[in-house]
This record gives structure tokens, sequence and C-alpha cells, in this order.
């Protein structure tokens, strides 16, 4: 009983473990072959467009079962496609299958964070964006095997940030100095899609502004309870205010500031200050904003010498 119910489902198994690609060299070889000299003789020239590249068969054809990749690895089928009727015996091309059935075809060779990403969690799988739609493994001259250029590719769906990159504080997308995969990397650690756990991913490029510091401003760390980091203020792909900012910091609203600090009554007519502060953007003062080794305030140390610091005045 318990051999019969070993080769019920052995048997599925083992031709699921081959459709999927990770048949090859395993004791399925006979009906599941991994080869490439035959294919070759009906698909001519299709070895030269990957020659260049990872999926290159050079040096794969002498003994095919050893090689490591062959055409049947992705174009997945048996041998009566090519020793019978192929038409009516078809191979699998990778293009044709959907993105839940692509991506563990190419995880049989590709098992990266990428790769995990796509297979689990990552908008483009619940989108039906395969690995095919960004990827070309024949036809590509671009790294790695894209379609065309990153930014080129990215912005072909994602129309919205196109024009963002237009304007005139933003991140250099267009002019191929940042990519866009640098910041919507692979495993994501918040809710937000395809960023690398928030403000930490801006901390790559950003590094004065990490931290950790004594007194931290809880709207940059992306640990909060709204979880919003950097782009609480910063638009992340481009604005028509300096620093990327969302809003304007100057006077009279300031808007950056009070969209979480309701403006203190006569902050900037304080009796004591005179009018030398009336007009001036917050951060002349609180320059420190991305958090302080020294003030609980982001008070400038500059203030020092003015005797703003002076006691029953704002103290360090």
């Amino acid at each position: 009983m318990a051999n019969k119910l070993l080769v019920r489902w052995a048997i599925p198994l083992l031709i699921a473990c081959a459709w999927c690609g990770a048949g090859a060299g395993v004791a399925l070889a006979q009906e599941y072959p991994r080869v490439s000299v035959v294919c070759l003789d009906c698909h001519e020239g299709k070895d030269a467009s990957l020659r260049s590249t990872a999926h290159s068969l050079a040096g794969g054809t002498k003994n095919e079962a050893d090689a490591p990749i062959a055409c049947t690895d992705c174009h997945v089928g048996d041998r009566r496609h090519w020793e019978d009727d192929p038409e009516e015996f078809p191979m699998k091309s990778p293009a044709t299958l959907s993105a839940r059935e692509q991506a563990p075809l190419c995880a049989t060779c590709h098992q990266t964070s990428h790769q995990q990403n796509m297979a689990e969690r990552n908008i483009h799988m619940t989108s039906d964006v395969s690995c095919s739609a960004c990827h070309s493994v024949h036809e590509s001259k671009a790294p790695p095997l894209l379609k065309a250029a990153q930014s080129d590719l990215c912005v072909s769906c994602h129309r919205g940030v196109e024009g963002a990159f237009a304007k005139p504080y933003r991140h250099p997308v267009q002019d191929g100095i940042v990519t866009c995969s640098e910041c919507h990397t692979t495993l994501s650690e918040t809710r937000r899609e395809l960023s690398l756990n928030g403000s930490n991913m801006c901390m790559k490029c950003h590094a004065e502004f990490q931290g950790p510091f004594p007194y931290e401003h809880q709207a940059t760390v992306d640990y909060s309870t709204e979880e919003g980091g950097c782009v609480s203020c910063h638009e992340p792909h481009g604005s028509y205010l300096p620093r990327m900012l969302k809003q304007p910091y100057e006077a009279p609203h300031f808007q950056t500031c009070t969209q979480c600090h309701a403006m203190p009554t006569r902050h900037n007519s304080n009796l004591k200050h005179g009018t030398a502060f009336a007009g001036l953007s917050c951060s002349e003062c609180h320059s420190d904003i991305h958090g302080s080794y020294t003030n609980r305030l982001f008070l400038s140390e500059t203030l020092v010498g003015q005797g703003c610091f002076t006691p029953g005045c704002h103290q360090p």
C-alpha cells in the first residue's frame, strides 16, 4: 500500500519538477532530456543571441547532460517534439506562461532575493507582470538582459512618475546617474511596495543623515507609528521646490513644518526675539532637522553666541 501511494504521488511530483525546469539532470532525463544541438537544427542562429550572456550554450553541446544550461531547461517538453511531430507536441515557451508559472521556471537557476521577491510578494507578480515582461533572454543587449535601458523600461508602465524627472529638483534618473532599482529594491521590509526599509534606503546615498542621533526627529524615522521616513517631507522622484520638498518651508505658512507642528503663538514675533527672527524659515534656527547630537529642539549650535541658550531661554 505504501509503495502504491509512493508511485501515485512521486510520478506527478517529478513531472511537475521537470515542468518548472527543476528536472534538469534528474531521473526523468529520458522523457525530459537536456538538449540543445537538436534544437538548433530547426532554430538556427538562436545560440548566437545567447553567446555573450550567462545563458550561452558554448561548451555545452558535446556533453549536454552536464552542460551549465540547455535549451530544454527553459523550453520544457519531451523528445516527441523533434522525433515525432513538433506541432502536435509543442515545447513550452516561457514567454507564453503567466507570471506565477514563469517565476518558478526562472527560479530553477536564479535563486536570488529579486527572484524570491517576485515569487512571493512583489506587486509585479500580483499584476501578472512576468519575468519576460522586463527581461529578454534571446534579444536583449542591455544588462541584466533587460528589454531596454532600465529607466525607459520602468516608465513605459509607470507613466505617472515620468514627468517628475523633468522637474528642476529631481533624482537624475534620466541622466543615467541613478537607476530605479537603487531605490525600488528587492525584499522590502516595510509595507510600502518595492522599498528597502523606507528611509534606510535613502541613507545609501544620504549617509550624513543616518545617525543614530541621541535626539531623533520622529518624522524622519521609518519605525515611527506613521512609517513616515524621508517621504514625509520629500518627493522621491522630483519636485518644483528645492531639496525635492513636497511643500514650501518659507514664511508665512511654513507648510513643511506646520503639517505636523502647529505654529506656536507669536513664535516668530516673540517679544524677547524682537523682530530679528520674523519671517525666517524654521530651518534657520532648527537646522539639524534630521536629528541632533546636542539639542532636543534640533537648534543650531551657532545660536549659542546669540544667547539663545542662556538660563530662562532655550536649553540645549
